[in-house]
């Protein structure tokens, strides 16, 4: 998965919008101008959509490292991007649905999937959708929610590219996302081989004495991304990972 920003493929002249948007269970509603301010990675998620029998979409709640709460998802598409967000160190905290974005004169209202704010201060606005279920409408709705986010500072990205290995692969390393798996020792050992490159086994071999879990260590690292891998091929013992 990478973040990368939606290049409208044409001159956007999208209309003005209102945003609405949940704090502590109370409403507002803003000329997009007013909310430049506001801190969207803290807000309540502004939909739920509904469950009924049969329903394809999985929803549930994603516990964050990142942020030690939990956040919400639509789909299983949808929870392993938020892990990668989650293992990226650059992010300081994420909220989910955060906003309805309402277009003046038109009747598209559209609620991004997550907004994100970087440790730097900066934020970023983000939506999930397979590549291949994108329609139409949604290049529109996505079009006008980049236009909107350039004015207000942000930056907007669509992830649509999640591989199946990406997500098994992350399904599995989430499991070492919890502070007990991590040790700074191990992590020292690590770091004093910065930018070499071995087998998993040969990193928690290297653990072997220093960690109690090595082979635990070396899942942690990777969730961290304090031994760097391919992500999009299938993880295994003979995986060849950098450290950081």
């Amino acid at each position: 998965m990478t973040l990368k920003r939606w290049e409208p493929a044409a001159t956007v002249n999208a209309p003005h919008a209102q945003i609405e948007y949940v704090v502590r269970g109370v409403d507002h509603r803003r000329d997009s101008v007013d909310v430049v301010d506001v801190p969207f990675e803290t807000v309540d998620k502004v939909r739920t959509p509904k469950s009924w029998k049969h329903k394809k979409n999985y929803t549930g709640q994603y516990w964050a490292a990142t942020t030690g709460g939990h956040v919400w998802f639509e789909s299983l598409y949808e929870r392993v991007a938020l892990m990668q967000m989650d293992r990226d160190p650059a992010v300081a905290a994420i909220s989910s649905q955060p906003m309805w974005i309402d277009w003046a004169g038109t009747p598209r209202r559209h609620a991004p999937d997550f907004f994100v704010r970087f440790c730097n201060g900066s934020a970023a606005v983000i939506d999930v959708k397979p590549l291949l279920r994108i329609k139409p409408d949604d290049v529109e709705a996505f079009d006008w929610t980049s236009a909107l986010c350039g004015e207000l500072g942000w930056d907007y990205f669509v992830v649509h590219d999640i591989s199946e290995s990406e997500g098994r692969n992350l399904r599995f390393l989430s499991g070492y996302r919890y502070d007990r798996w991590r040790d700074s020792a191990s992590v020292d050992v690590m770091r004093a081989h910065s930018g070499e490159s071995a087998r998993l086994s040969e990193w928690a071999s290297l653990l072997e004495g220093v960690s109690a879990q090595p082979l635990g260590a070396v899942y942690s690292a990777l969730w961290w991304r304090d031994l760097i891998f391919d992500s999009s091929r299938r993880l295994s013992l003979t995986t060849v990972a950098k450290a950081a």
